[in-house]
C-alpha cells in the first residue's frame, strides 16, 4: 500500500479561506512555521539554500561567518533574541 501523501489534508486547508498577510506578516508565519517543524538549526540551513547572496555581500558573508558553524549563529541569535523586548500582538 502506497504511503498517504495527505491530499485530502491539503485539498482542505485549500479551501479553508484565509485573510491574506502583508509582507512582513508572511515572513514572519513562514519563518516561525520553518522553524516549528524543523528546528532554529534546520530552519536556517534551510534558508540558506534559497538565500546564497550575490556580490560582494557574498564575499562579506563567507568572511564573517568563515569560522562559525550554524550552530554557533543559531546560538547568537536565540542570545539576541532573548535580549530583545518581547513584540507584542496587538
Amino acid at each position: 500500500m502506497m504511503p498517504s501523501l495527505g491530499i485530502t489534508r491539503c485539498s482542505k486547508m485549500l479551501r479553508t479561506h484565509q485573510k491574506p498577510l502583508s509582507g512582513y506578516a508572511l515572513r514572519d508565519a513562514g519563518w516561525n512555521a520553518l522553524v516549528r517543524s524543523l528546528g532554529l538549526v534546520n530552519a536556517t540551513r534551510f534558508i540558506l539554500q534559497y538565500e546564497s547572496g550575490y556580490g560582494e555581500y557574498a564575499k562579506i558573508k563567507r568572511e564573517l561567518f568563515k569560522s562559525k558553524s550554524v550552530g554557533d549563529i543559531s546560538m547568537e541569535i536565540e542570545r539576541c533574541m532573548a535580549k530583545c523586548p518581547k513584540k507584542s500582538d496587538s
